[in-house]
């Protein structure tokens, strides 16, 4: 094809960059209404438990303790107990149910407040082992220490 049967290239019409440009920043509002929309005002406040709640978690970890020391509930029984009873009061006191939550995500959530976490980490050992050197007495102490502390 000879150059001069070649068209000239055409010029964008001004209002096509406009209205590229506009989608672009409805997209970003959109972006921006999405985020703020979604996501709470304040931050979560945990609800106060009162003296009675916690010692009726306190009762609770008295009574496995009893119950292992009875013979009714063996190592692991007693560390998987344990380890329920402190999700229940890690979803009473963060006021929305913790009990599928993993140690780490309880870590992450309760930071530097409580080691419960940690201790659910460490429970995790003689709750799926063969065989564990874990003691009953440090795990009720645990339990009794963050219900006390938090």
């Amino acid at each position: 094809m000879p150059a001069a049967e070649l068209w000239p290239p055409e010029h964008l019409a001004w209002w096509l960059l406009a209205v590229g440009l506009g989608l672009l920043v409805l997209v970003a509002l959109w972006y921006v209404f999405v985020f703020r929309s979604t996501r709470p005002e304040r931050p979560h406040q945990p609800p106060i438990i009162g003296s009675g709640e916690r010692g009726g978690f306190e009762a609770r970890v008295a009574e496995l303790h009893r119950r292992y020391e009875a013979r009714d509930l063996d190592l692991r029984g007693l560390h998987l107990e344990l380890a329920r009873t402190m999700r229940e009061y890690a979803s009473a006191r963060l006021g929305r149910d913790v009990s599928s939550w993993t140690a780490s995500e309880l870590a992450e959530a309760t930071r530097s407040d409580v080691a419960l976490g940690d201790l659910l980490l460490e429970w995790e050992e003689p709750s799926f082992a063969r065989r564990s050197d874990a003691e009953a007495d440090r795990a009720v102490a645990g339990a009794r220490e963050v219900i006390a502390r938090w």
